[in-house]
């Protein structure tokens, strides 16, 4: 992997987080008008131009490449590693949008980890530079440039959702999940003890219940899993359903689920479901005539958003985002469907013992190629 550059980051403001969310979310122009981001017209001769001209964004073939991704935060095990990596690729028309998901157990030959831990190793290993590693692991990968990253922490989510009175979600099958993660239990010991115990000269630890009995530490796997207080069961019936925001959470970080839903391609399909409902909301009258709930909105997202979008941007996302049409947006999952599928799971013990997935035949060229095609898929025509 080429070396790691460091481009301008900063804090956004008021006004500049928001402006981002405009992007994330897709908002429109009655947002834009409300937050009186026209005071960024007469941020200098780019934007002015830009604004008259062409997008004015960063840009490679007339596309512009934004990394979005979402982390668990404070409270949570592994708070930086990312959830959720969705490549939201928008032509400088709007015209055509590709939001191509990126599976969180894809193996990253070059750190030797699942691409979910790239976030995570920018931030604590090289100064904070999260958002860089991201993305230059992203576009190493799939051989496509990555102009921003935009990282919200999954906490702010759930307050967002709640601002604006929950989401109506169509869920595609019913699935139960019997292991989803209580916050905050991650350690429990569910009044069982762990102790240090020597059988046949090797020594290792085992965890007891009260009447004594003992499993070794090292035999425990999901079937066998005596932390039970450790999990909640979930359960989503086929249908139109409303969710408020720590429901809409667990839908789309749902690891478990029966019928198929555990794998990582339903749960980054379910993701993208949850992107576009919050987005009809937020364009809802309800929400665009309510100056107050916008303001708490961003307040909201301010504290739990992560970018290196310049301020002299903001504007320029808001104009490509106003453009916008749902029906140009073009979905992306990457899986391991036999036929179709572009991935397939890579050998355990090639992989540091874990469970991770790889291109097909391990050609990470026919994985670059195939999602450059679907970028680029409707130019070519």
């Amino acid at each position: 992997m080429r070396e790691i550059g460091k481009p301008y980051k900063k804090r956004f403001s008021f006004l500049g987080i928001f402006a981002l969310t405009i992007l994330f979310l897709i908002i429109t122009v009655g947002l834009v008008k409300l937050l009186n981001l026209e005071k960024y017209l007469i941020g200098g001769p780019k934007t002015v131009v830009s604004l008259i001209t062409d997008s004015g964004l960063d840009s490679d073939r007339g596309r512009t490449n934004v990394l979005l991704m979402g982390i668990g935060g404070r409270g949570h095990e592994g708070p930086d590693l990312t959830d959720t990596m969705i490549l939201a690729s928008v032509d400088k028309n709007a015209k055509d949008v590709v939001l191509i998901s990126i599976p969180r157990d894809l193996w990253v030959p070059n750190l030797s980890a699942k691409i979910n831990s790239a976030y995570a190793y920018g931030q604590d290993e090289k100064n904070g530079q999260g958002l860089d590693l991201a993305k230059e692991t992203v576009s190493v990968l799939l051989g496509i440039p990555v102009h921003y990253a935009f990282r919200i922490d999954f906490n702010g989510f759930v307050r967002g959702v709640d601002l604006i009175g929950g989401l109506d979600i169509e869920v595609e099958n019913s699935f139960v999940d019997p292991k989803y993660p209580i916050s905050g239990r991650e350690d429990d010991l569910c009044g069982l003890t762990i102790e240090t115990q020597e059988k046949d000269g090797v020594t290792g630890q085992v965890v007891k219940d009260a009447t004594g009995s003992a499993i070794p530490l090292s035999e425990i796997t999901d079937e066998n899993d005596p932390f039970t207080c450790r999990w909640e069961e979930l359960s989503f019936t086929k249908g139109l359903k409303h969710m408020d925001g720590t429901t809409v959470l667990k839908f789309v970080r749902s690891r478990h689920g029966t019928g198929g839903e555990g794998s990582d391609f339903a749960r980054s399909a379910r993701q993208q479901k949850v992107i576009l409902a919050f987005r009809q909301k937020v364009l809802s009258t309800e929400t665009l005539t309510s100056p107050q709930k916008i303001i708490e909105l961003s307040k909201t997202f301010g504290d739990t958003i992560d970018t290196d979008i310049k301020d002299e941007d903001v504007t320029l996302f808001a104009k490509l985002g106003l453009k916008i049409e749902p029906s140009t947006i073009r979905r992306v999952v990457l899986d391991t469907n036999e036929k179709d599928g572009r991935l397939e799971f890579g050998r355990p013990e090639n992989h540091g013992g874990q469970s991770v997935l790889i291109p097909k035949n391990n050609s990470w060229t026919d994985l670059a190629e195939y999602i450059q095609g679907e970028v680029f898929k409707l130019e070519e025509k």
